[in-house]
């Protein structure tokens, strides 16, 4: 069980850590190509410019991928973590000992806000990297909010349930014969 001092801080600690294992899995090559197998339309909304999941970490270039292309990934990656970071943050200090739902909603809430921010991002670096119109600049980084939105609120449950899950206390066995 939780100490109910340590409990805000173990929510928070919670929630980067399971974002950071999922920014982390995004970035394997095997759960990607898993993901591209079984849903293959996603790589036709990537030619058209919509970034595909949500972004994740990679020491080196996919295939034929610039560094430049994985640096800004790896920033969109880390820009999604920060916002999560930011708005767990302030979820438990202004509330300290949430229920579990309201810390699912944190949580899942989170990744969806840090997802459109990080897909915004990332369709401003693709403007930047194909020298987009100046319609492009508009367009892509609003398709990589919406698509990053919709990835947030696909995958934030799993770090929205990994917070609702902190700190839940069980209750104490009443004694025999009470």
């Amino acid at each position: 069980m939780t100490p109910p001092l340590d409990r805000p801080r173990t929510v928070l600690l919670t929630g980067v850590a399971a974002t950071l294992a999922l920014v982390l899995a995004l970035g394997t090559d095997s759960v990607w190509l898993r993901l591209t197998q079984d849903f293959p339309a996603l790589l036709h909304t990537q030619a058209l410019g919509v970034p595909p999941f949500l972004p994740g970490l990679r020491p080196d270039p996919r295939g034929d991928g610039t560094w430049a292309f994985t640096w800004s990934e790896d920033f969109a990656a880390l820009l999604l973590l920060g916002t999560v970071a930011a708005l767990l943050r302030r979820h438990v200090v202004h509330h300290p000992y949430a229920g579990g739902l309201r810390r699912l909603r944190a949580g899942w809430v989170a990744v969806v806000a840090g997802g459109a921010l990080a897909g915004a991002f990332r369709g401003l670096a693709l403007a930047r990297m194909t020298d987009a119109a100046p319609l492009g600049w508009t367009v892509h980084p609003l398709a990589g909010a919406v698509a990053g939105a919709g990835w947030g609120l696909a995958l934030g449950w799993t770090v929205g349930l990994a917070v609702a899950l902190v700190g839940v206390r069980r209750r104490p066995a009443l004694a025999p014969g009470r």
